[in-house]
């Protein structure tokens, strides 16, 4: 039953005017999110949708001469086109149906209800604007040169929306117009006046001929359940950045380089060059009067605790720093005091957004690059020793027994071995998870089942990993099971006594008694000077096994 009182004929011409759907609308593409697909529906009728693609240039006066869309949801799909020539019926393939006028963002895949709809984000955009699709949401995330995964695409509801930003790079790489339109209808239950529906009439392309806004609205003339109803269609172009864009396309084409302490002046005051590869000298005669572009920089070890904490993305190593394959910097991390990074590097390899982690970490100079990195020699810093024997231990006792001595981590525990270090600092904390990564990789990971398969002695063997491993040591005449378990044994001691729980006064003496008067930082060096010993042997092990087996 309708209502046609005043107030609800008033209400029913705010409503009718759809002016937030007409502002929202010339508002996309402006903020930080871009609608790009969108279907709606409602109990009272009212209906519509959004969608987007991209236009050659070119086009402006014939896209804004109507309100039709020039492009929809089921257009852009490739397929095939026919025609006679000559008597002869000639079938050619397209990949999209409204190229090279019109280029698809979302593609709608149709299944005729059978199974529900597919939104397919365009192969391209995804592809040049390197987006990776997260496989429990759909949406998509932009993996630039940084460590997070920035949001990009999001599905939801029905609804698309791309960041602006990603949009409009895009849009500066292939010089492309974006398109956004509008179709909206809303019905009321009241009869509003002809002649008021009549002023309702919007007609014609916007101002700045980017745009085309179409209003108008009527009464329903098929049931009297229906009152009046208005529809909106809209078209907006907005044209690509005047300026292309490179392949990197989030990094700023001018880029302000920061300043490092490169050295100290006769009072003491920190002298800093800026990092900018082109300012720099080298050895080509290149800006003779600056610093040479491989002046050491130098830093705390606490640097690179987050590239440590965080190694699912990245690899620390002696000479070397790594964000998976997007980029890299060269590094000497072989003293236990400070990192150092040429000037040069820091401008040109790390990446800009970390620069001011950099820049707080900085310290003055005092040290030369240590011997291992100007030589290229493979380091004697026991952490990067540990990982090396480490990994060779676990090919070289694969090819000998056909087991792992230490099972591969998983799950959360999968970057355990890029964890571990020596500690960065002093601090409780930095020692405790030290030791537990250690005691993870070299206890925890043992593979009692094959240890106990392979010695009938450690299967029976009730004590643990570390028992089981010394019963098969002992079974195979190992020179070392004394001095290799004690070493096994203290780590074990040291993380249920000291890392795995609150120490309390009977644990702080444990502790006190363990480093002697040395910092946690020279206590687990010399730790893990003896496992680096214990792995050496270890693997003269498995080749002299390996070597008999063979004879």
């Amino acid at each position: 039953m309708t209502d046609n009182s005043e107030d609800a004929i008033n209400e029913a011409l705010e409503l009718l005017k759809q002016e937030k759907m007409i502002n929202d609308s010339l508002a996309n593409g402006t903020g930080p999110w871009t609608v790009v697909y969108d279907s709606w529906s409602d109990e009272n009728g009212s209906r519509g949708g959004r969608y987007a693609c991209f236009a050659k240039p070119g086009q402006h006066e014939e896209i804004i001469s109507d309100p039709t869309w020039d492009f929809g949801p089921g257009d852009g799909c490739p397929g095939f086109s026919s025609e006679y020539k000559d008597g002869e019926r000639i079938t050619t393939y397209y990949r999209n149906d409204k190229a090279p006028a019109f280029e698809p963002l979302i593609i709608v895949q149709r299944f005729c209800d059978v199974v529900p709809d597919a939104l397919i984000l365009s192969e391209e955009f995804r592809l040049l604007m390197n987006l990776w699709q997260d496989p429990q949401t759909g949406n998509y995330f932009l993996i630039g040169n940084g460590d997070a995964k920035d949001p990009a695409v999001r599905f939801k509801d029905g609804k698309v929306e791309i960041r602006t930003p990603i949009l409009r790079h895009y849009q500066a790489a292939r010089q492309l117009d974006l398109l956004l339109f509008t179709d909206s209808s809303v019905f009321t239950r009241c009869h509003v006046s002809d002649e008021s529906l009549h002023d309702l009439r919007i007609e014609g392309p916007t101002e700045e001929r980017l745009g085309y806004i179409f209003r108008a609205a009527a009464n329903s003339k098929y049931t009297s359940d229906l009152g009046s109803y208005s529809r909106v269609l809209m078209k907006r172009i907005l044209p690509p950045p005047q300026e292309k864009s490179g392949i990197g396309l989030w990094e700023e084409q001018q880029k302000e380089y920061p300043k490092f302490i490169i050295d100290e002046d006769e009072d003491g005051n920190p002298v800093k060059y800026t990092c900018d590869p082109d300012k720099l000298a080298n050895y080509f005669g290149k800006n003779p009067d600056a610093p040479h572009y491989l002046t050491p920089v130098f830093f705390k070890r606490s640097v690179l605790q987050p590239y440590y904490d965080k190694s699912e993305i990245y690899t620390v190593g002696s000479h070397y720093l790594h964000c998976l394959q997007k980029w890299g910097v060269e590094i000497d991390n072989d003293n236990l005091e400070r990192v150092a990074v040429f000037l040069g590097d820091l401008g040109r390899d790390v990446l800009s957004n970390d620069w001011p982690h950099w820049q707080y970490h900085n310290i003055p100079p005092g040290y030369g690059m240590s011997d291992s990195h100007i030589l290229n020699q493979f380091t004697y810093n026991p952490e990067h020793q540990f990982k090396r024997k480490y990994s060779e231990l676990q090919k070289v006792w694969e090819q000998s027994w056909g087991w792992r001595l230490h099972r591969e981590p998983a799950k959360q525990d999968a970057g355990v071995i890029k964890r571990l270090r020596v500690p960065l600092n002093e601090t409780e904390a930095e020692f405790k998870q030290q030791l537990l990564n250690l005691a993870l990789v070299l206890v925890d990971l043992l593979n009692e089942k094959s240890i106990g398969k392979e010695c009938p002695e450690a299967k029976n063997e009730k004590g643990g990993g570390i028992s089981k491993l010394e019963c098969f040591l002992k079974y195979y005449s190992y020179h070392h099971v004394e001095r290799d378990i004690s070493v096994l044994r203290t780590v074990q001691s040291m993380r249920s006594r000291i890392a795995a729980h609150a120490s309390g006064s009977s644990g702080q003496k444990y502790l006190d008694k363990q480093l002697n008067g040395k910092t946690t930082q020279e206590y687990f060096v010399l730790l893990l000077e003896e496992v680096v010993t214990m792995l050496d042997s270890l693997i003269a092990f498995a080749v002299d096994k390996a070597e008999q087996s063979k004879t």
